[in-house]
């Protein structure tokens, strides 16, 4: 627990943290309905770019129809080591407390364990859950439904998801809203994606630049010192492509694309299991993720 930081009508927002799997203290709320008995079905509720935790008020929606809900604020948002409080709060934990751009790695992993303490301590059913989000966390809840039963360790394979006591768990569903399925594709488009062609994914020339919301990236969040994290280095990445073409032949360029693409992507996930059944939601005249 720590100072409240916002306020969302009777409802103080309070700094309440716990350690993911490499020391990153996540800020998190988690309520249970006042009705029915543990193990609940849970949803877990994820914020857009730049924004943070649902706060308890926000919660009611799915409490009243008795889901347990878990929200928390992504690595480099909220009091997730995005404000200079919460860094000094624990500089240890927040050295690697950045932005990591919704890598498979680390912000799906950590909600994946997270939810796995909350199955272990009797709280949530492992089979029984729901991703929901917007943008950011439209994109976190397509990647959790890619995964399904699967998590991603940090040299890139794939294990089963299972709590830390070695329950075996699995996403039932997912409704992610304007989310994006390939993160090149959003952010520097080369006209190769096209969905009458089967698996046409982001497949050769770097594109054009969507500069301003590539400069909104850049500017939210905390973020790794430049080229200090390989998979993590947003504004190194921003650099390159402000110095424009040429692209073709740049090994970093070819690094980042595929850095991207295989790990902070749903489409990079491996598609030989189905994924979890989903309800995407996106706006065709949407300049972002269309």
């Amino acid at each position: 627990p720590g100072l409240p930081t916002q306020a969302t009508g009777s409802d103080p927002m309070v700094r309440s943290t716990t350690k993911t799997f490499d020391g990153v203290p996540l800020d998190v709320n988690f309520a249970l309905p006042a009705t029915g008995s543990a193990p609940y079905p849970v949803v877990g509720t994820y914020h857009g770019y730049g924004g943070s935790k649902l706060s308890f008020d926000d919660m009611q929606h799915w409490l009243e129809q008795g889901y347990a809900v878990y929200s928390l604020s992504q690595r480099g948002f909220g009091e997730s080591c995005g404000s200079q409080a919460a860094r000094d709060a624990d500089p240890a934990g927040c050295a690697k407390g950045y932005v990591h751009l919704m890598d498979l790695r680390y912000e799906v992993r950590d909600s994946q364990l997270l939810l796995g303490e909350l199955v272990d301590e009797g709280l949530v059913d492992p089979n029984l859950i729901a991703a929901v989000g917007g943008s950011y966390g439209g994109g976190m809840s397509l990647e959790l439904a890619a995964l399904k039963d699967r998590m991603m360790m940090p040299n890139g394979s794939l294990v089963p998801w299972q709590s830390p006591l070695g329950t075996p768990m699995s996403l039932a569903v997912a409704t992610p809203e304007v989310p994006w399925s390939e993160l090149t594709y959003a952010l520097v488009p080369n006209g190769n994606n096209l969905d009458y062609i089967e698996d046409a994914g982001y497949w050769g020339r770097v594109g054009v630049m969507k500069e301003s919301y590539v400069q909104g990236l850049a500017a939210a969040g905390f973020k790794a010192p430049i080229g200090s994290d390989p998979g993590a280095d947003i504004n190194g990445w921003k650099a390159r492509l402000d110095q424009g073409e040429p692209y073709d032949g740049d090994p970093g360029v070819a690094a980042m694309i595929d850095e991207i693409n295989s790990f902070h992507s749903a489409y990079g996930v491996d598609h030989s299991e189905s994924p979890a059944p989903l309800l995407i939601a996106s706006g065709f005249t949407d300049d972002l993720f269309p």
